[in-house]
């Protein structure tokens, strides 16, 4: 069977989904798959994953779009210039027609999904990531009433109608593709992320990321890792840590990099915590280390966006083995989850956090992350799930 992986990025940069796409590729491959893969290209050569060499210019062939990256905030060059995009990987397939397309979560969706519907004919399974313009509405960007929010969420319940079968990464996201677009439920199906398992971290004494930032004795680490913009919570973490300004064993590592950056800086300041240090943007092979350094690792989300998104750190948390605390909705599916490993969760609230992190510093070994990550969060089982969806669509 001859499957095209529509992608959203490119294997030339280490994007936040670089190993998801990577590993459902070889996965095909695997199973004995032919995979066209169509990508941005942003280099003069492009990059591939070294495990792709075995298969390139046999089972797998790729076909690279010369992409020019617009700036972050120029929202609308940065949509025409990814409706161009897919547009193009429309006409590649056209040409070479594929028995099963696999796209990848992108907010023009629907072109492709239109294209394969009534131009290919061809069963098309759509792999939601970040629920557009959901997250943006949960994030207090756009207003249910405002044009552009209606405009996008047409299209989008236009692809995900449209789309022969479809994909989300937690059951909440799920529950909003029911409820706020009205599709069945029977039509989805949840397969969680998982996380960078090729990448083991060192011993305490070879930890990269220890070598860099050594911890004092006695310290007990928070860490966040990801994003600084408007969708992750960092705010609340800062205001914890003005809150235990007087606990000065306690330090809060903010790793990681993006539009909000200089806001949080400022109001760290302002509020002069010295417990709060910022550390840029880590490198990708670096990641196991960085969890591993903590002492607890704090996974935020501003209030309602669980129910359009997943951290992809989720999992890389869970592989580093350390205690988590997640800041959450409660009585969402994914707290219910959580909860039986002994993950604390304790929603928008800074006194709990605070609360939660003494508690952590008190009981090494917080929770039980292991058996979490292998049910729900693990590589094997979920790129299987993946490639039998692709497999059985009609």
């Amino acid at each position: 069977m001859k499957v095209a992986v529509v992608s959203i990025g490119s294997f030339d940069t280490q994007y936040s989904d670089y190993h998801i796409m990577r590993d459902i590729i070889l996965g095909l491959l695997e199973r004995g798959h032919e995979v066209n893969l169509i990508q941005k290209q942003y280099l003069e050569t492009p990059q591939y994953p070294q495990q792709f060499e075995k298969y390139l210019k046999g089972q797998l062939q790729v076909q690279n779009i010369r992409f020019e990256k617009k700036a972050k905030a120029d929202l609308k060059a940065r949509y025409l210039a990814d409706l161009s995009y897919y547009k193009q990987a429309c006409t590649l397939m056209k040409k070479d027609k594929p028995d099963k397309i696999f796209l990848q979560s992108n907010n023009t969706a629907f072109f492709t999904v239109f294209y394969a519907k009534h131009i290919l004919r061809c069963p098309i399974l759509y792999n939601e990531q970040d629920i557009f313009p959901e997250n943006a509405f949960f994030a207090g960007i756009l207003s249910e009433s405002s044009p552009v929010y209606k405009v996008a969420h047409a299209l989008q319940k236009y692809a995900y109608k449209n789309a022969t079968a479809l994909s989300t990464i937690s059951d909440d996201m799920k529950s909003t593709i029911v409820t706020r677009y009205g599709i069945s439920e029977d039509k989805v199906q949840v397969i969680y992320n998982w996380g960078h398992e090729e990448l083991k971290a060192h011993s305490d004494e070879e930890n990269v990321f220890l070598k860099k930032y050594p911890k004092k004795s006695g310290e007990f680490r928070v860490v966040y890792a990801g994003n600084l913009g408007k969708m992750q919570n960092v705010e609340l973490i800062l205001e914890t840590a003005a809150l235990m300004k007087d606990d000065q064993d306690v330090s809060f590592y903010i790793v990681g990099g993006g539009v909000n950056e200089e806001q949080l800086k400022t109001f760290a300041k302002e509020k002069e915590l010295n417990n709060v240090i910022f550390v840029g943007m880590q490198p990708p092979e670096e990641v196991a280390d960085l969890y591993a350094a903590a002492d607890v690792n704090v996974i935020p989300l501003q209030k309602g966006l669980i129910y359009a998104a997943l951290p992809s750190k989720t999992a890389d948390c869970l592989i580093a083995g350390k205690p988590i605390i997640a800041c959450v909705d409660n009585g969402t599916a994914v707290e219910k989850i959580i909860r039986p490993y002994g993950i604390v969760n304790t929603g928008a609230d800074e006194k709990r956090l605070k609360t939660a992190i003494l508690n952590a510093k008190e009981k090494a070994g917080l929770c039980e992350t292991k058996g979490l990550l292998e049910k729900y969060f693990s590589l094997k089982p979920n790129v299987a799930s993946h490639c039998q969806m692709i497999e059985m669509m009609k």
